[in-house]
């Protein structure tokens, strides 16, 4: 027993000798001082975490696109501290002409330019009505409103709100969520969601503007859609009432879905109907989701298959209009991409065992708890871009892929992506590292890599403006490399202790490195500096090379990892792989190939996925 507390002493000790090397705001060290965070990485027995629990009913008039909802929120503070301004998020003010926008909207956008927002009708705490014109019982700002508690809420008690509301359903030009088509829309960031109350910023009150993300707690769910009955609904779970809303033959096919590893079609055009004949409510249950999304439509495909492997069976879905036959083929891209996740990247059970993905955005795709809303992307259409035979899963695969896994980050781990978001998106981006790249690797110089707008990683993701980069590119690029820095056996074991124990809480990115640091045995943190904190950029060059000794000059500063391909002049070639560390104490790399009685005839420098500023740099002869 007591070398156990001597080796478990000096592993506290080590941990937070580590720590201390980084940088941290002050809104971080006081978490980690004040004991609610550990300097280790593993979870704090004072770390703490609200929830809510929501009992909503909405309808929805897919013609005039006008959804109204009440809801019951019950709000449990689980905090050590009294709370006396709660904030709630009302994302859909984002429409709103006078609201701050960053994303396809900030050019000029002029579909929304009569947009009412979300229009608060009724609020009640705990039964008592809130008067939303007087700035000393609730405020509102952007897409927050704050009240202003006539009675705090002590710890280990609830509040409960109640609210009414409605607002128009965005149509052509939306962000992330709304009306596809004139009677098709996927449904999300509808309802007034509770913010993060969390050890380092207090309340989550940054302001939607579509640059950035979201922020949950874990909560329930029980919802009830009502809308006309000639439409189809689907959502993060299944519904609880499958009786009352699928026909019998429907609720058939489901069922030979179920045990079928072919698609099924369980709704096809014999089951459209133009017009409606009465309403239908559809209710769903969900238990500690982050977020809850639905779509309708009055005619989509819906086709299903059932996938099983070590980690189970999952039942999984897709739904697309008749004009995008191709997209049938996701059912096939979401299968390989659980074939990755459960074998090479995170290798760890995918976390909703009922997936859905529902063909709306008409550029990328948009994560939500359970489900999807991608692009169609067809195997023909890349052929001739790319000039080569690209069949449909290939086309699809690389997005299906990048938002299924958003369900593991930030879903399943609670990620403050509005802040962090190279923490879910660079992950996301880094899963197709295990996958066929159908485009090459440039050949042409990237420099907006090494731009003066790429701030360092760590910079909130929020408040900078060319934070894309930083968030999928560079994101990625830093797995890549802490992928091959402790290789593959290592790397998964930090990856699955930060998972275990932070999933369904808030890490930041201080908890993902301190893990790292604990579980590897190593000080990493000339790495996360490198990689996170410093300014810096992916590039390296061949600066000479003298007999069998090839230099190599990393200029942007960055650990990448890289690969050195060397043809001989008898037209072999070889491949050697190259490990970030030995970017650790100096920027100058000195390369030494195995040649034999061969001559060196060309030299090139690769880093995976496009991740180099300067590629002319590159290949030796210079061309």
């Amino acid at each position: 027993m007591k070398q156990i507390f001597l080796a478990a002493l000096v592993g506290i000790i080590i941990a937070n000798s580590f720590a201390q090397d980084l940088y941290m705001p002050l809104e971080f060290r006081r978490a980690y001082e004040n004991g609610t965070r550990k300097w280790d990485g593993t979870v704090s027995e004072k770390y703490t975490q609200n929830r809510s629990e929501y009992k909503i009913r909405a309808t929805v008039d897919p013609y005039t696109k006008i959804l109204r909802g009440e809801a019951t929120i019950t709000y449990h503070n689980n905090n050590a501290d009294t709370i006396r301004v709660p904030t709630f998020h009302t994302y859909h003010d984002y429409y709103r002409p006078t609201s701050r926008k960053s994303g396809f909207f900030s050019r000029g956008e002029p579909a929304f330019s009569n947009h009412k927002g979300v229009v608060i009708e009724e609020l009640k705490v705990n039964g008592e009505a809130v008067d939303l014109d007087n700035p000393n019982e609730i405020v509102f700002g952007g897409t927050n409103y704050t009240i202003r508690l006539k009675k705090p809420l002590p710890p280990k008690s609830t509040m409960q709100l109640t609210v009414k509301w409605n607002y128009e359903i965005p149509g052509e030009g939306f962000e992330r969520s709304g009306a596809i088509d004139s009677t098709s829309m996927f449904i999300a960031y509808w309802y007034p969601e509770m913010a993060v109350l969390d050890d380092i910023d207090y309340w989550d009150r940054i302001v939607y503007d579509a640059a950035t993300e979201f922020y949950h707690d874990y909560s329930d769910y029980e919802v009830e859609i009502t809308l006309p009955d000639n439409f189809m609904v689907w959502a993060s779970v299944p519904p609880s009432n499958p009786e009352e809303v699928y026909s019998s033959s429907v609720r058939a096919r489901i069922e030979q879905a179920r045990k079928s590893i072919e698609p099924v079609r369980i709704w096809s055009e014999a089951d459209f109907r133009k017009s409606a004949s009465g309403k239908k409510t559809w209710k769903f249950s969900a238990k500690d989701f982050p977020d809850f999304a639905f779509a309708l439509s009055d005619h989509f495909l819906w086709e299903a298959r059932s996938y099983t492997d070590q980690h189970g069976e999952y039942f999984i879905h897709v739904a697309y209009p008749t004009a995008h036959p191709e997209f049938g083929a996701v059912l096939k891209a979401i299968e390989e991409s659980l074939k990755v996740f459960h074998n090479r990247f995170p290798v760890y059970p995918f976390p909703y065992k009922y997936f859905t993905i529902f063909n709306g955005l008409r550029g990328g795709g948009m994560e939500f708890p359970g489900m999807a809303n991608d692009q169609e992307i067809s195997g023909a259409m890349l052929s001739q871009f790319l000039r080569k035979k690209i069949d449909d899963v290939q086309a699809q695969l690389g997005l299906t892929l990048h938002e299924m896994c958003h369900m593991y980050f930030p879903f399943m781990m609670g990620i403050h992506e509005k802040k962090y978001a190279w923490m879910d998106e660079g992950f996301a981006s880094f899963s197709e590292y295990f996958i066929e790249q159908l485009f090459e690797n440039r050949n042409t110089d990237q420099p907006y890599l090494a731009s003066q707008r790429v701030l360092p990683v760590m910079t909130p993701t929020h408040l900078a403006e060319g934070s894309a980069i930083n968030s999928y590119t560079i994101g990625a690029q830093s797995y890549v490399a802490l992928y091959h820095l402790l290789g593959r056996d290592m790397f998964l074991k930090c990856l699955h202790a930060y998972m275990d124990s932070w999933k369904h809480k808030h890490p930041t990115p201080y908890d993902f490195m301190f893990t790292f640091n604990r579980v590897s045995g190593q000080n990493l943190n000339w790495f996360w500096k490198k990689w996170y904190f410093d300014w810096g950029y992916m590039d390296i060059g061949i600066t000479g090379i003298k007999g069998n000794v090839i230099t190599i000059k990393n200029t942007g500063g960055r650990p990448v990892y890289f690969q050195v391909i060397t043809t001989f002049d008898d037209g072999s070639s070889f491949t050697d792989e190259v490990s970030p560390a030995v970017w650790r104490n100096t920027d100058v790399y000195q390369h030494k190939v195995t040649t034999g009685k061969k001559k060196i005839k060309t030299v090139e420098l690769k880093i995976p996925m496009s991740g180099d500023a300067t590629v002319s740099d590159n290949r030796w002869p210079r061309q």
